[in-house]
């Protein structure tokens, strides 16, 4: 197990380093037009695309919640930030996106998904995007495969909230910091509860957070519904966003 986990960080390495030596080389300007269409057509199918949330100022990726580890069984603690969740009901619950939801979870499995996410988030969403607006972390080698995607798209600032806050904590442990451009935010398991501040601080991940009250910090709900010209989520220096429970 360990001889195998040992080649397939390798491996991942030895593609994080080959796609930074094409790109410093300036050699996407070389290929044609009809073969980057064809390559980012490759990578939708290989990962089944970005989402599109249309609140946010950059594309996403989303899986089913109903796979949450955590979060599948908050959804069924009243009071808990889960119960309720978004992504469990309304058009989430039709067959073409549910199957479409499964699909980009189990291309995980599929070692061409990290350089197929990294080619689309550079195209499709070069500044700023958000993992997740359904679903979590799988377990540690899914918070690796997305380390990598971060390190292939250096210029563009990922949001990661998550409640699995054991795979955060054992992937830092294991490998230290995590991308300066990779902003995970451990999010409080119940409604009006204090995130993890000190696990937070010790891992050095920032933490969110959701209220009833009208002390939030996140101004979506007063513009639409949209982040407009916010980007507090993305902002390692904001250590908590407290949403509104909608």
């Amino acid at each position: 197990m360990l001889i195998q986990l040992s080649f397939e960080l390798f491996l991942m390495e030895l593609l994080t380093s080959l796609w930074h030596e094409y790109f410093q080389q300036g050699n996407s300007a070389l290929l044609k037009p009809n073969t980057i269409l064809m390559k980012i057509k490759e990578a939708k199918e290989i990962t089944g695309g970005l989402s599109n949330p249309s609140k946010m100022p950059g594309r996403a990726y989303s899986i089913p919640a109903s796979r949450c580890n955590v979060g599948s069984k908050l959804a069924k603690v009243k009071g808990s930030v889960c119960h309720g969740c978004y992504a469990l009901k309304g058009m989430y619950r039709f067959g073409n996106v549910q199957k479409a939801l499964e699909k980009r979870y189990q291309s995980l499995a599929d070692v061409r998904w990290v350089n197929s996410m990294a080619l689309l988030i550079s195209n499709q969403s070069k500044d700023f995007f958000r993992w997740h607006d359904s679903g979590d972390l799988k377990d540690i080698s899914h918070l690796r495969q997305i380390v990598q995607v971060c390190k292939l798209t250096p210029n563009t600032k990922h949001w990661l909230p998550t409640r699995e806050y054991k795979i955060v904590e054992d992937y830092i442990d294991q490998h230290g910091a995590l991308p300066s451009n990779l902003i995970v935010r451990l999010s409080a398991h119940k409604v009006d509860f204090a995130p993890p501040s000190k696990l937070a601080k010790r891992l050095g991940v920032q933490t969110s957070s959701v209220v009833t009250s009208n002390d939030f910090t996140c101004p979506s709900s007063k513009q639409g519904n949209k982040c407009l010209e916010c980007r507090a989520c993305w902002n390692k220096s904001v250590d908590n966003v407290s949403y509104s429970k909608h």
